[in-house]
């Protein structure tokens, strides 16, 4: 039997197999393969095995790539449970979120820039909610939350400003700051010892710094923001 050209053409570009299924959850998962630093509409097409142009039938933009990814990164975490006094609860949940933003490097710089998924604000709703059930106020609660996430935040967006390599020689930002601070002479006693202590936080595990930060801002939020101790917590 003969094809006809159109028949002939339509048999080229039939591929075996089930088609691809795009969707949010696929475009996500394709997102989170293929990372977010440096992402791409053509890296997350190809990801999933189809044309730029499909693909924008289904996020508008960059934009939207980076929402369904960080969507589901949050979706996929095992967050810690909101049993318990209010301090070691906000604790484990700072650290917690310190530890996703570590997981998927470059989502912190995009969260910056203002892209924020519906997962991450219900997250901030559950954390608010069991900090007024322990007493604050919502006002309180909002600042507390806001916080130790931006804390969070801040500290891992630090730690991917320091891994970065400089433009103007091949080493991370992390060794040239070791060197600056590490050049001592022509400073008095005090000012190399601040140096010395500079250049042991530099070399310290990122979230051990973190932690230290933390427990600060914990102690603050305890003095200005949370309710009294009951009679209970007090014994």
């Amino acid at each position: 039997m003969t094809l006809t050209p159109s028949a002939a053409g339509a048999s080229r570009r039939r591929r075996p197999g089930r088609p691809t299924t795009v969707d949010a959850e696929a475009i996500a998962d394709a997102v989170l393969a293929v990372g977010f630093r440096g992402l791409t509409f053509a890296e997350v097409a190809a990801r999933l095995g189809v044309g730029q142009a499909t693909l924008y039938r289904h996020a508008a933009n960059r934009d939207e790539l980076i929402r369904y990814g960080m969507d589901l990164a949050l979706r996929r975490i095992s967050w810690p449970d909101l049993d318990g006094p209010w301090k070691p609860l906000l604790e484990r949940w700072a650290l917690a979120s310190w530890h996703a933003w570590e997981a998927h490097p470059g989502a912190v710089l995009e969260a910056t820039r203002g892209i924020v998924p519906s997962s991450m604000v219900s997250l901030s709703d559950r954390v608010g909610v069991a900090l007024v059930e322990r007493g604050f106020t919502p006002r309180h609660a909002v600042l507390a939350v806001d916080l130790v996430f931006d804390l969070a935040a801040d500290s891992r967006r630090g730690v991917e400003a320091m891994d970065a390599v400089l433009d103007s020689e091949p080493v991370p930002v992390r060794e040239a700051m070791e060197r600056e601070w590490g050049d001592r002479q022509g400073v008095d006693d005090v000012a190399a010892r601040l140096r010395g202590e500079m250049v042991r936080a530099i070399q310290e595990e990122p979230v051990t710094w973190f932690h230290g930060k933390l427990r600060i801002v914990l102690a603050g939020i305890e003095q200005e923001l949370a309710p009294a101790p009951t009679p209970e917590e007090i014994r």
